[in-house]
């Protein structure tokens, strides 16, 4: 059996709620306002069952022109539709605006119930008939059926019946989806069982056992129990009308434009859309309006993208800023009206729920989202790629796009040609193929530079040194996403590892032979310094002694210092061996006992100046710690 749900429209008064009565018993009109009126005001619910593969909810819109926001909400959650149209009015207001609403929704199939038909001759009902041809004419419902009804004598109503069996047969199944989201249009508490909530699955599904998250106050809700067409089930999915038994959620928390998932993201503030207006006048550059989507609703600015004005029946990508944020998704589709909520100005869909902001409209902008607007999911992936600073991987992009991860996956390799793709574990990462050669470049650059200045270094650059280096350019990678892209290059033999750093692939401190035996005889020449200030181990008389280069001579002397040989203090080389053996000679010599510098002295058998000295190098590294005149070894140790 199918998911769909069937929706009516319509102008006020032309039989809407009557025939759903006629066909299904049920009067939709419950609320006492609505029965001492005479018209439908909230959203009627109920379902016809025909037989057992041929059951539809539905929904029973207003046709009155002060509630047509209820209209748009309805209408936003239905399969197909039956227009309905009596035969002694004919097209109405609302019969026009009700049609455009439809068309922007993107409803793409449905009906028409011309009723009243005993309240006419045949002259008239032949007039009315062509009046709708003409009417339907370039709409989704040119050419489809109309049948000719009147609830008082029951005509036409079994005809009715095999047109929705006709209309179950021949309309697709809403896409499932991978997020379960719906939008709450009808919120109650039942004695006995507390709240429950009504409404259009859009998308997804759930289980009883699943929980659910209140949309936007982010409160977790626990089901309790699952309604479809009053029968109990432990399964909804996308175009099912639901009711559900809640836990976690009263009646006063509720706010119209709520909704619940199973997977609670950022709200949007902004939102890149195709908008059709079919309003009288004209749209400026920036338009304040009232935006519809679903059961939400928001005070909102329209900035026109690729025009500067748009006129009647015309199309433009725009930027809509809403007041008040809410929870979209590519696709979804939205109307917008006048601030006034006198009449409807246009609508349409979703091309990114989450842009960036365009505060200006650069040829190359236009021509992506003009793109985006009439492209298919590959080149929303790659737009999505594009526009994220960071790498993206599969996993957040199946739930950004509300598209099954292996979908994903698919159109990325369709797109091998401008996307990287590197496999992780279990999630594949997606980057810019462009922009993932930059940074390799980049990254190259930066260890091969590193290297210059340490080519007697086994050890290259570690992640966060490379992410500091990258930060300081345009690059704005997280550390996670380097480590992944470094890893790759790896793989990919662009790099190796040594001693968790990153090193270029060819890098061999062996192949620095001379540079190796200056190395040996400069540590051989610091070594020589015993119990003295090394006043001559500076860089200068190191450079000229032993006839070096800058970068030669910061090789072995970085390279030392790695190997813990040598020491830099005070802009001199202190040898860590001599401070080793002073080291082991003051533990001997003091234990436990606090010494002064005289008693320092003394044991090294050299002057104040030198004791002080060394004192000065031991309290920095922590080995000593001086107190007054005094000072103790610490437990710390030198290398």
């Amino acid at each position: 059996m199918k998911h769909l749900i069937l929706g009516t429209a319509g102008h006020v008064d032309h039989g809407k709620t009557s025939l759903i009565r006629a066909l299904t018993g049920f009067d939709c009109d419950t609320h006492k306002e609505e029965q001492s009126r005479g018209i439908t005001i909230h959203l009627g619910f109920t379902n016809i069952s025909i037989d057992q593969d041929h059951q539809v909810g539905v929904i029973d819109v207003p046709g009155h022109k002060d509630f047509v926001n209820t209209m748009i909400s309805g209408a936003s959650g239905i399969d197909f539709v039956m227009l309905v149209i009596a035969a002694d009015s004919g097209i109405m207001p609302q019969t026009i605006e009700h049609m455009k609403i439809m068309q922007l929704l993107n409803i793409k199939s449905g009906f028409i119930a011309l009723t009243k038909i005993d309240l006419v001759d045949e002259d008239l009902l032949e007039l009315a008939i062509a009046e709708i041809q003409e009417f339907t004419e370039g709409t989704f419902l040119e050419n489809s059926n109309i049948i000719k009804v009147s609830t008082k004598s029951g005509q036409g109503l079994e005809d009715i019946k095999a047109e929705i069996v006709n209309q179950i047969d021949n309309t697709d199944e809403r896409d499932l989806g991978l997020i379960f989201r719906m939008y709450i249009d009808r919120i109650f508490t039942s004695e006995g069982h507390g709240t429950i909530i009504n409404g259009s699955v859009l998308s997804g599904k759930i289980h009883k056992q699943d929980e659910l998250t209140l949309l936007p106050l982010r409160k977790d809700l626990r089901i309790r129990g699952m309604q479809k067409f009053h029968k109990e089930v432990d399964e909804l999915k996308a175009g099912d009308r639901a009711s559900l038994n809640v836990v976690g959620l009263k009646k006063s928390d509720f706010k119209r434009g709520m909704l619940i998932t199973n997977y609670p993201r950022e709200m949007s503030l902004l939102l890149d859309c195709v908008l059709d207006n079919f309003s009288a006048s004209k749209l400026k550059l920036w338009t304040t309006v009232i935006f519809l989507s679903g059961t939400f609703k928001s005070k909102a600015k329209v900035h026109l993208i690729d025009c500067d004005e748009l006129k009647e029946n015309s199309r433009a990508i725009v930027q809509i800023t809403l007041d008040t944020g809410s929870f979209f998704y590519y696709n979804d589709k939205y109307i917008l009206r006048d601030t006034s909520n006198n009449y409807t100005i246009g609508g349409g869909r979703i091309i990114d729920a989450f842009p960036l902001k365009h505060r200006k409209r650069p040829k190359g902008l236009i021509e992506d989202l003009q793109k985006l607007a009439e492209s298919d999911m590959k080149y929303l992936l790659l737009h999505e790629i594009e526009k994220s600073i960071d790498i993206e991987n599969s996993r957040d992009l199946s739930l950004k796009l509300n598209i099954p991860e292996e979908r994903v996956r698919d159109l990325a390799n369709s797109l091998a040609d401008e996307v990287a793709i590197i496999q992780q574990n279990d999630l594949e990462i997606y980057i810019i193929l462009s922009h993932l050669n930059k940074i390799h470049n980049e990254i190259i650059r930066i260890v091969r530079h590193n290297q210059i200045n340490n080519c007697l270094s086994e050890k290259g650059l570690d992640v966060s040194d490379i992410a500091k280096y990258l930060l300081s350019t345009k690059e704005k990678l997280d550390k996670n996403s380097i480590k992944i892209i470094l890893d790759n290059m790896v793989d990919s033999k662009k790099l190796k590892i040594t001693q968790n750093t990153y090193c270029p692939i060819n890098h061999n401190p062996q192949d620095f032979t001379d540079l190796l035996n200056k190395r040996q005889d400069i540590i051989q020449y610091i070594n020589s310094f015993k119990k003295e200030i090394p006043e001559e181990v500076t860089k200068e008389n190191i450079k000229i002694k032993y006839n070096l280069k800058n970068q030669e001579f910061n090789s072995i002397m970085n390279s030392l210092i790695e190997m813990k040989r040598v020491l830099f203090y005070d802009n001199l080389y202190v040898s860590l061996q001599e401070l080793e053996e002073i080291l082991s000679k003051m533990k001997e010599e003091f234990k436990d006992q606090a010494f002064r510098i005289a008693d320092f002295r003394d044991m090294l058998g050299t002057n104040r100046k030198i004791a002080l000295y060394y004192l000065e190098i031991f309290d920095k590294l922590g080995i000593t710690q001086r107190k007054d005149d005094y000072r103790n070894i610490t437990k710390k140790n030198l290398i």
